[in-house]
């Protein structure tokens, strides 16, 4: 059974709470910019100070004991904003228990997550006030127990919704940041002298999936603090350098690397939106992202198609092993050489950090041969999140890279080989306390002496460094008792141009033989471009012809029991989650629904338009 445990690779600051760490930094960082945002893309940016975020903490902090939520359950949903992250920090830092709600839940959805999470105040976006409005309407009517709704921005409520003045369950932030003032400027501060116990449950963070299913993962300040060392004793940012903020901020991964980036000293730069990111980068100068694969794939696409269209694609492809071989010499032109690239993403950007889901070794390989530190992170919600991360000293492309600081990792098999697959186990202070009033879901992933199940399968490196190979749910058994793992085959489908995303299943035959098989969401344009005659119109006989040979290409990469004997292609997106993850068991569904209302199956199928069947 390989292990391997995480060791700093350079001095951090250790908090034992999110409390301390604010107050910390607001001193140490007073006159830095914590945060440049704007209200309305088109209107002009704010600047706020660590000085300045620090005490509308304090503030908010006081206001929830004046009004009588100290110790209660409290919910923050929307947009991401300046408010957003001064609520939910004020709620941690007086002591109470903090919900961190998706945004894009819908009502039904949402309500049952206040009901669950039994939230007394809930801290909104002023997009969500309609929505609002109506929860708190029928609240007698659906359980839910909220007593005070707390508007992030009152005066940028649509127009056409009116503020119900008559209510008196509404106020907004302001108006409780200037009570809490009011309190502190007289000599009290609830925040710095409430007793937080570090190992006890404050936070709930309910995962992805319809809130029937969904798990609410218990996580104290210890568990997000431990994180926070180990992160910043692992990756390098510096006092005053600018990220990028495009996450949803109740996602884990953007809410604890945040943490870090306050630890660090960043100002936090957060995106007007998906159309705006690129002018954001250029206008901000950011030297640092968290995100998502998908974003940095179709500014990959982006990239590689100017080159194209600037006709230097010979002249890069001579440029990079010439700039590579130097590296060797220890002379790094990167960031010289590919300057015109680097300009396109604002000049400065200088480190990428990848979680949520895997990404092909091209992605990593060109942004790193570009001058752009590249790194792969994993992780859940139950681990604080991250677990681990790839680094400059050690990044193995394919790879999720090398535990962070105290955090271990081993695989749960018999064997002591390196490279054995198996279960994905973790053990640190990063480890959640349970799921929230679900002993029996607890039991089933955390044994009595740590580990914790992540439920990934994966195996460890000679190096050390982790490789995921797919989800235990989501392997697929075949016939002859050996196992694949759609993931793998997903990853290799989405190399294919054109192919904006791949899913991969098992499907039983009439003689009960599974078949593995893939739907393939495409762009049609880029599919047309490849073609030996190139035709942007391509029909459905062409797409078909061109992939199938791609297929080919694919299969011959892999084993033959792993190869792939059915697939349909469509232009329709694929059921994901709020966190764009697919959906497994209802992707397979919709496509199963589609397949018997046309009155066929896989085999009948393959190769054919699945939305014109």
């Amino acid at each position: 059974m390989p292990s391997v445990i995480g060791k700093a690779l350079h001095d951090a600051q250790r908090y034992e709470t999110m409390r301390d760490l604010i107050l910390d930094v607001r001193e140490k960082y007073s006159s830095r910019d914590a945060f440049i945002f704007r209200r309305k893309p088109n209107e002009a940016e704010i600047h706020k100070t660590y000085h300045d975020f620090g005490t509308d903490i304090e503030y908010l902090a006081q206001a929830i004991k004046i009004h009588g939520y100290q110790g209660e359950h409290l919910g923050v949903v929307g947009e991401n904003a300046y408010e957003w992250v001064v609520s939910y920090s004020a709620i941690l830092s007086s002591g109470s228990i903090g919900l961190p709600l998706d945004r894009l839940l819908p009502e039904h959805e949402l309500v049952n997550l206040l009901v669950r999470g039994k939230v007394k105040v809930l801290f909104y976006h002023q997009k969500h006030h309609e929505m609002i409005l109506d929860i708190a309407k029928n609240q007698e009517e659906t359980g839910v127990s909220v007593q005070k709704y707390v508007c992030m921005c009152k005066e940028y409520i649509a127009p056409s919704l009116a503020w119900p003045e008559d209510d008196e369950r509404f106020t907004d932030v302001q108006t409780w940041i200037a009570d809490g003032k009011d309190a502190v400027e007289k000599g009290e501060s609830i925040m710095k002298t409430v007793t937080i116990d570090p190992e006890e449950t404050k936070i709930i963070l309910f995962t992805s999936g319809t809130t029937a299913m969904s798990k609410g993962v218990m996580l104290s300040h210890k568990n997000i603090m431990s994180n926070v060392y180990a992160i910043a004793s692992t990756l390098t940012l510096n006092p005053g350098e600018r990220t990028f903020s495009i996450l949803p901020l109740h996602h884990t991964f953007e809410n604890t690397c945040e943490y870090f980036m306050f630890a660090r000293g960043c100002c936090i730069c957060f995106c007007d939106g998906l159309r705006y990111i690129v002018k954001n980068l250029n206008e901000w100068h950011c030297e640092a992202c968290i995100s998502v694969p998908l974003l940095f794939e179709n500014i990959h696409g982006k990239i590689k198609a100017g080159i194209k269209e600037s006709g230097k694609e010979s002249l890069i492809s001579v440029m990079i092993p010439v700039s590579n071989f130097l590296r060797k010499l220890k002379i790094d032109l990167r960031r010289v050489l590919f300057a015109s690239i680097i300009k396109k993403l604002g000049g400065h950007l200088r480190l990428v950090v990848i979680g949520g889901a895997g990404i092909a070794k091209n992605y990593i390989e060109d942004f790193n041969n570009w001058g752009i530190e590249f790194l792969m992170g994993y992780g859940l919600t139950e681990t604080s999140p991250v677990i681990s991360v790839t680094t400059s000293k050690c990044n193995v492309y394919g790879s999720v890279g090398r535990p962070i600081t105290e955090v271990e990792v081993k695989i749960d098999d018999e064997s002591t080989k390196f490279g054995t697959v198996g279960e994905i186990l973790s053990k640190s202070n990063c480890i959640m306390q349970g799921y929230y009033e679900n002993p029996e879901a607890t039991a089933e992933v955390l044994e009595e002496d740590g580990w914790f199940h992540t439920g990934d399968m994966g195996y460890l490196d000679k190096k050390g460094c982790l490789h995921i190979t797919g989800r235990v749910k989501s392997m697929i058994v075949l016939t002859n008792g050996k196992k694949a793992f759609p993931e793998e085959m997903e990853s290799l489908l989405n190399n294919i141009p054109g192919v904006k995303e791949a899913f991969v299943w098992g499907a039983k035959d009439e003689d009960d033989a599974v078949d593995i098989c893939a739907k393939l969401l495409i762009d049609r344009t880029v599919i047309g471009e490849n073609l030996p005659i190139p035709d942007t119109t391509a029909g459905d006989n062409a797409v078909r012809e061109y992939l199938t040979a791609k297929m080919k290409e694919v299969n011959h990469q892999m084993p033959s029991y792993k190869a792939i004997h059915y697939f349909v292609f469509s232009e329709t997106e694929m059921v994901k989650t709020t966190t764009l993850k697919i959906r497994r068991p209802q992707e397979q569904k919709a496509v199963e629904d589609r397949l018997a209302e046309a009155g066929t199956t896989m085999k009948a199928a393959n190769g054919q338009n699945l939305d014109t069947l």
